[in-house]
């Protein structure tokens, strides 16, 4: 076999992915900023929907902090891994510790029909609802295990992060009453 024979076909191949990429990464810088804020868009509708009347201010990356009045309740944003994909969670717990509201920001990759019903079956999320510490018993939607299981791993992930928080700032509060 020749040389040629080898380096051309070589050659284009490796020609077809270079441009491939490169097409891709101009796709990808042109369209970043356009995604990120449509999923920052998805994030704030989810929260108005959730606590309605409230006014938010974020934390950090994934941490919000929502008020009314004198009513001030924490918003984590938590991923958990379903069927297919990770699915996003937003709880909303109160001063108290208390889960006050459940609600899914994006599970569009798990299985449509079956999966996809953690996101908009309102019995389901609904039984997270007033949980203190971390659930174990709930009621998953049949067929769709694998992302009911999300969901409720998602919702202990944000039990967990609002824990971690109220003894942060406890000790904080401790340390600077000395």
């Amino acid at each position: 076999m020749k040389l040629k024979q080898i380096l051309l076909p070589t050659l284009a191949l490796l020609i077809i992915c270079l441009v491939v990429t490169a097409a891709l990464s101009v796709t990808n810088h042109f369209t970043k900023d356009a995604i990120a804020k449509q999923a920052q868009q998805q994030i704030t509708q989810t929260m108005s929907n959730l606590l309605p009347e409230y006014t938010f201010a974020q934390q950090n990356e994934t941490t919000y902090l929502a008020t009314k009045g004198d009513a001030t309740v924490y918003v984590f944003l938590t991923k958990a891994m379903g069927y297919k994909s990770k699915v996003e969670v937003m709880t909303a717990i109160d001063a108290t510790g208390t889960v006050t509201g459940v609600a899914v920001v994006n599970c569009s990759e798990e299985s449509p029909g079956i999966g996809q019903k953690v996101g908009t079956d309102s019995g389901f999320l609904s039984q997270f609802a007033g949980a203190k510490g971390e659930i174990n018993n709930y009621d998953a939607i049949t067929g769709a295990t694998y992302s009911s299981v999300a969901v409720k791993d998602a919702v202990n992930m944000a039990l967990e992060q609002f824990r971690t928080l109220s003894t942060v700032s406890a000790t904080n509060l401790q340390g600077g009453a000395q």
